[in-house]
């Protein structure tokens, strides 16, 4: 092999991983246009704290958790959050027999429910191996969570 044809097999490589990569991040924006929700993630509280879009950053949520992921519909009325944090709940939260799950179905959520949750304000939370889970559900067209 040619210098010449190394070079061109490497660029074209090159670009049809970065034309993957794009493709990927497009389907999942449209996917998320097309069901009228957004998701985010973050690495620590503090940049969830200041990226945080929709409602404000939810108080059960640990001010040491990392890996912090939400997916929401577009009027906040239902939203999924999952954290990794090896602390307890923060605010105030009270056990409660579970309501709901998640309306979201996302790889990162669980299929495995509890009988038993913490009311954290509107959310319920479950504990994960490594964090918490916490979802709301509206009860009502246009509620959200405060």
């Amino acid at each position: 092999m040619t210098k010449r044809t190394a070079s061109a097999t490497t660029a074209a490589a090159a670009f049809t991983g970065a034309a993957l990569l794009l493709g990927l991040t497009a389907c999942a924006n449209i996917d998320n246009l097309v069901h009228q929700r957004h998701e985010e993630s973050f690495t620590s509280y503090e940049t969830a704290a200041s990226g945080w879009v929709g409602v404000e950053l939810p108080e059960w949520v640990p001010a040491d958790a990392t890996d912090l992921r939400s997916i929401a519909s577009n009027d906040e009325t239902v939203s999924v959050i999952r954290v990794t944090t090896e602390s307890a709940l923060a605010g105030e939260c009270v056990s409660v027999e579970r309501h709901g799950i998640p309306v979201f179905d996302v790889p990162w959520s669980t299929d495995d429910w509890a009988d038993t949750v913490s009311l954290c304000g509107d959310y319920e939370v479950q504990p994960t191996d490594d964090g918490w889970l916490g979802w709301f559900n509206a009860a009502e067209p246009g509620d959200v969570p405060d």
